[in-house]
Protein backbone atom coordinates (compact mmCIF):
# COMPACT_ATOMS: atom_id res chain seq x y z
CA UNK A 1 0.00 0.00 0.00
CA UNK A 2 1.95 3.18 -0.88
CA UNK A 3 1.61 6.14 1.65
CA UNK A 4 -1.08 8.49 0.10
CA UNK A 5 -3.27 5.41 0.17
CA UNK A 6 -1.80 5.16 3.96
CA UNK A 7 -2.41 8.73 4.74
CA UNK A 8 -5.80 8.70 2.75
CA UNK A 9 -6.96 6.06 4.93
CA UNK A 10 -5.74 7.71 8.42
CA UNK A 11 -7.57 11.31 7.17
CA UNK A 12 -10.59 9.14 6.89
CA UNK A 13 -10.71 7.19 10.20
CA UNK A 14 -9.69 10.42 11.77
CA UNK A 15 -12.90 11.88 10.48
CA UNK A 16 -14.76 9.16 11.60
CA UNK A 17 -13.18 9.58 14.72
CA UNK A 18 -14.27 13.18 14.99
CA UNK A 19 -18.10 12.32 13.58
CA UNK A 20 -18.58 9.59 15.88
CA UNK A 21 -17.16 12.18 18.96
CA UNK A 22 -19.61 14.95 17.18
CA UNK A 23 -22.85 12.51 17.49
CA UNK A 24 -22.01 11.44 21.17
CA UNK A 25 -21.29 14.97 21.90
CA UNK A 26 -18.36 14.69 23.78
CA UNK A 27 -14.80 13.81 23.37
CA UNK A 28 -13.47 9.79 23.49
CA UNK A 29 -10.98 8.34 24.21
CA UNK A 30 -9.07 7.80 20.41
CA UNK A 31 -7.90 4.54 21.28
CA UNK A 32 -10.81 3.38 22.94
CA UNK A 33 -12.93 4.14 19.52
CA UNK A 34 -10.49 3.45 17.16
CA UNK A 35 -11.12 -0.13 19.06
CA UNK A 36 -14.33 0.25 18.87
CA UNK A 37 -14.20 0.89 14.86
CA UNK A 38 -11.96 -2.27 14.26
CA UNK A 39 -14.43 -4.42 16.46
CA UNK A 40 -17.68 -3.32 14.82
CA UNK A 41 -16.15 -3.95 11.12
CA UNK A 42 -15.50 -7.15 12.94
CA UNK A 43 -18.66 -8.52 14.58
CA UNK A 44 -19.96 -7.63 11.10
CA UNK A 45 -17.75 -9.50 9.43
CA UNK A 46 -18.33 -12.50 11.45
CA UNK A 47 -22.48 -11.83 11.33
CA UNK A 48 -23.01 -10.48 14.55
CA UNK A 49 -26.22 -9.62 15.54
CA UNK A 50 -27.67 -6.19 16.04
CA UNK A 51 -27.60 -6.07 19.58
CA UNK A 52 -23.94 -6.70 19.66
CA UNK A 53 -22.90 -4.25 17.34
CA UNK A 54 -24.98 -1.93 19.71
CA UNK A 55 -23.80 -3.27 22.74
CA UNK A 56 -20.07 -2.75 21.77
CA UNK A 57 -20.93 0.88 20.47
CA UNK A 58 -22.92 2.34 23.86
CA UNK A 59 -20.14 0.83 26.14
CA UNK A 60 -17.64 3.33 24.26
CA UNK A 61 -19.45 6.33 23.83
CA UNK A 62 -22.13 5.97 26.79
CA UNK A 63 -24.96 6.68 24.51
CA UNK A 64 -28.23 4.34 25.98
CA UNK A 65 -28.36 1.01 23.95
CA UNK A 66 -31.90 2.70 22.51
CA UNK A 67 -30.62 6.01 21.35
CA UNK A 68 -30.87 6.69 17.71
CA UNK A 69 -27.70 8.16 17.92
CA UNK A 70 -26.03 4.37 17.61
CA UNK A 71 -27.99 4.08 14.73
CA UNK A 72 -25.97 7.46 13.18
CA UNK A 73 -21.98 5.93 14.39
CA UNK A 74 -23.10 2.48 12.70
CA UNK A 75 -23.49 4.80 9.68
CA UNK A 76 -20.57 6.38 10.21
CA UNK A 77 -18.26 3.51 10.62
CA UNK A 78 -19.89 1.20 7.68
CA UNK A 79 -21.35 3.42 4.93
CA UNK A 80 -19.53 6.93 5.19
CA UNK A 81 -16.36 4.96 3.81
CA UNK A 82 -17.76 3.61 0.85
CA UNK A 83 -19.32 6.99 0.07
CA UNK A 84 -15.98 8.69 0.67
CA UNK A 85 -13.76 6.16 -1.44
CA UNK A 86 -16.04 5.09 -4.56
CA UNK A 87 -15.63 8.00 -6.88
CA UNK A 88 -14.99 6.26 -10.02
CA UNK A 89 -14.24 9.19 -12.25
CA UNK A 90 -11.50 10.32 -9.67
CA UNK A 91 -9.83 7.35 -8.27
CA UNK A 92 -6.16 6.03 -8.94
CA UNK A 93 -6.93 2.77 -8.66
CA UNK A 94 -9.62 2.85 -11.41
CA UNK A 95 -7.30 4.75 -13.51
CA UNK A 96 -4.51 2.07 -13.41
CA UNK A 97 -6.68 -0.66 -14.84
CA UNK A 98 -8.16 1.61 -17.58
CA UNK A 99 -4.69 2.35 -18.58
CA UNK A 100 -3.20 -1.51 -18.39
CA UNK A 101 -6.72 -2.38 -19.72
CA UNK A 102 -5.45 0.08 -23.14
CA UNK A 103 -2.23 -1.05 -23.10
CA UNK A 104 -3.70 -4.90 -24.02
CA UNK A 105 -6.20 -3.39 -26.13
Amino acid sequence: MSKKMIADQDDQVNEIIERICEIAGKALPIGATIAMIGKVIHLREIGADEVTVRKQISGVTGIGFNDLRIDEIIFEIEEQPEQNTYMPFNNSLFEGLKKKLDKDV
